[in-house]
């Protein structure tokens, strides 16, 4: 399937990714987007739903074939923010992203999406965007906070996601003052394992001694859990 990924996740405990992180620091290389000196930085993302909450339920009801839209920036800097759409289907998963500028998104909170339509000639998923919040009245659900250390090898990207919040109700992404709620303990930290066709053999080792719980997490499930 063109553009879909494997994408594993696990919990680890702060020990695992301690251990872990010495591992991948000697033998992968760090996302060449990170600037901070200890190699983590902070996500902001703004999910949507409809007003059946149909993207919350389908995950709880396990419907492998989904989708989720979200706004994102990092660090909380309003100069690269992205619109996203991540596609699931078959147990594999595909991330399609569209540039957008401040304005526009105060647009799209402020309910105006017209304007969508016209921009989403240059990026079609803005387009789909447009389609998806005229039809099924798609709006604002949640705001997602954590942070992420990411390392990287050919087609793989391991990230270790840590300090998951949740906004609660607050939908303004932009806010500085929104007084978020920890989603779970400090000591446990989310481990993804992204990969196109086979995990090599050589980050299955670096991966091996190192305990682990497979599971099927959702960050927007998780946070929507407080509502």
């Amino acid at each position: 399937m063109d553009g879909y990924r494997h994408e594993n996740k696990y919990y680890i405990s702060t020990a695992g990714y301690q251990m872990l992180r010495g591992r991948l620091q000697a033998a992968l290389e760090t996302d060449p987007n990170t600037v901070h000196p200890d190699g983590k930085y902070m996500i902001r993302s703004l999910y949507f739903d409809d007003y059946c909450q149909t993207g919350l339920l389908d995950k709880v009801e396990g419907i492998e074939d989904r989708e989720k839209f979200r706004i994102r920036f990092y660090d909380m800097r309003d100069d690269f923010i992205r619109l996203e759409a991540k596609q699931k289907r078959n147990n594999l998963t595909k991330k399609l992203s569209a540039r957008l500028t401040r304005p526009q998104v105060e647009r799209i909170l402020a309910g105006d999406t017209w304007f969508l339509y016209d921009a989403g000639k240059e990026q079609p998923l803005l387009r789909n965007f447009y389609y998806k919040c005229r039809t099924r009245l798609l709006r604002p659900a949640v705001i997602v906070d954590y942070y992420r250390e990411a390392y990287i090898f050919q087609d793989v990207r391991l990230t270790f996601d840590m300090d998951l919040a949740t906004g609660n109700y607050r939908t303004d992404l932009f806010s500085r003052d929104i007084r978020t709620i920890p989603v779970f303990p400090s000591d446990r930290v989310i481990l993804e394992v992204k990969f196109d066709d086979d995990l090599p053999f050589s980050v299955r080792q670096l991966l091996r001694p190192i305990p682990a719980t497979r599971c099927a997490i959702s960050k927007y499930e998780l946070c929507r859990q407080f509502q």
